[in-house]
């Protein structure tokens, strides 16, 4: 994917394109992050580290599962929650 655009509408929304989404794995409920470096706005996703994953697990009594199989209950879980209604 070399760009992509976006409208901002009358409510300061905007939607991300598809490619982007399936590029940055963004699913409902994920968090972006804005940055502004030397003029130049960037947007990406907010990433969990190992410790939150780590005591995500934890706090549930579960037994840590391979990055790939808690990245999918993840992106399950947040389009659950995120799903619209």
């Amino acid at each position: 994917m070399r760009s992509a655009t976006s409208r901002v509408t009358s409510q300061n929304q905007i939607s991300i394109p598809a490619e982007v989404r399936r590029c940055f794995r963004i699913v409902p409920g994920t968090e972006l992050v804005w940055e502004e470096k030397d003029g130049v706005l960037m947007v990406h996703p907010k990433r969990l580290t190992l410790d939150d994953v780590r005591a995500f697990c934890l706090e549930r009594g579960m037994r840590p599962l391979s990055a790939g199989k808690l990245r999918r209950a993840r992106d399950r879980a947040l389009s659950a929650k995120y799903a619209r209604r």
